[in-house]
């Protein structure tokens, strides 16, 4: 398998943006119910996932541009991206 060498943190957060978004509507979290019956291994981690977003989002209620914006600098270095 190749290695790309344009894996930045600007790829990454556009990825996971895409991804924890559709989570949080309605239809993602019909789709992860319907996986997680399927596997709940799988079903678990979501739920745990969408808890995670929620709670993040309520975090972020009420802050500046500047503290939203070093909130999601802190949240990326302890993911491990730069």
């Amino acid at each position: 398998m190749p290695k790309y060498k344009n894996f930045t943190p600007t790829l990454v957060e556009g990825f996971l943006e895409k991804m924890f978004g559709k989570i949080a509507s309605a239809a993602g979290q019909k789709v992860a119910k319907e996986m997680g019956k399927k596997d709940p291994k799988f079903g678990s981690k979501m739920s745990r996932v969408a808890d995670l977003i929620k709670d993040i989002e309520n975090d972020m209620k009420g802050m500046s541009k500047s503290q939203k914006d070093k909130y999601a600098r802190d949240l990326w270095k302890k993911a491990g991206v730069k």
